[in-house]
């Protein structure tokens, strides 16, 4: 069974506040009504909307009600000025599993999807996302990625929810999270979980539009490879021709730059790829004074061997930059 309540089309601004106030009870009392008369009866689905205050107590009662009756969806648009305290009563719910919340602020451990309109979190200082996604989208945005008329519909999409966190000054993002970003003036650290499914040309992006950054950390550095590696303007990684560096690591006024997991690989060519893209690095980031690397392994000649070989890369024109490679044995410093 599903219950649907929609009272905003019935707050005209003509109406007198004690019209109003009428209005709001016998919408209250409605409510209250049909959860009572079904109160035996499975319930699917429980939907209010509301566009005038109808204060805490009633919600919170109504969604109570329903949590004990192990509601899977539920959908609130309401209204309201007050502190909603739903968090603990949402958490106890083990059913649920699609949430529509406007205005309210919840954690559940069973919620699988969230819809949050109003996404303005201007005083916002830090900010973890992992953004999941079906098999089906990441699947999408495998095989979409070459074909502009797919590409059309990116999975996912949640820019709206970015601009409403662009202050942010310091921001993790996982590698599922494909959006179109907005400006982050205020960003000073970016921390990107990378996967060798997931190509970069979203980052290549958000650093273009982060002019202030000055910590950059890769956990990992995989990616996909495919043909938008050739072009300088879509991916990070050393083109396969000759092309002018990408202005996102020319321009970049990045100064800390650490690589996490450097050398957890599958296949002994990944480790080639991660020595070039960290040398490309080195070659083409005007800023950058220090590079950190956490390398996986147990081997100290290899961390010998990897702090050498960054050592030989030419910066000429750029700024000085210290080296320093880390493993669970050793620490190396290039000064």
């Amino acid at each position: 069974m599903n219950l649907d309540f929609d009272d905003s089309k019935r707050m005209h601004y003509g109406v007198t506040k004690q019209e109003r106030v009428k209005m709001l009870q016998r919408f209250i009392k409605r409510v209250d009504g049909k959860l009572a008369l079904c109160k035996n009866v499975p319930l699917n689905r429980f939907s209010i909307k509301c566009k005038d205050d109808v204060g805490p107590a009633p919600v919170i009662g109504w969604i109570t009600n329903v949590l004990k009756r192990r509601v899977s969806e539920l959908a609130l648009d309401i209204s309201s000025c007050w502190d909603w305290p739903m968090s603990t009563a949402i958490d106890g719910c083990n059913t649920m599993v699609q949430e529509f919340w406007e205005s309210c602020s919840v954690s559940s451990t069973s919620l699988k999807r969230l819809t949050y309109l109003k996404a303005n979190f201007d005083s916002l200082v830090e900010a973890r996302l992992d953004l999941q996604m079906t098999h089906d989208q990441i699947h999408k945005a495998k095989f979409s990625a070459d074909d502009p008329i797919q590409h059309e519909g990116l999975v996912g999409n949640a820019t709206v929810f970015f601009i409403g966190i662009c202050n942010v000054r310091s921001l993790y993002l996982s590698y599922n999270t494909l959006e179109p970003l907005p400006v982050f003036n205020n960003l000073i650290q970016l921390t990107v979980k990378t996967d060798r499914l997931v190509g970069w040309e979203s980052l290549t992006a958000l650093l273009k539009n982060s002019p202030n950054l000055e910590t950059l950390v890769f956990e990992g550095l995989l990616h996909r490879y495919d043909m938008k590696c050739q072009s300088s303007d879509e991916c990070l990684c050393k083109p396969w021709e000759e092309e002018n560096i990408p202005t996102c690591l020319s321009l970049s006024p990045v100064k800390v730059l650490k690589i996490m997991k450097f050398g957890d690989i599958d296949e002994d060519e990944d480790m080639d790829k991660m020595m070039d893209q960290v040398e490309y690095f080195l070659e083409t980031m005007p800023n950058l004074e220090q590079l950190i690397i956490h390398y996986e392994t147990s081997i100290d000649e290899d961390v010998e061997e990897v702090l050498s070989q960054f050592q030989m890369v030419p910066r000429e024109g750029l700024t000085e930059c210290r080296i320093q490679v880390i493993s669970d044995n050793l620490v190396l410093s290039s000064i």
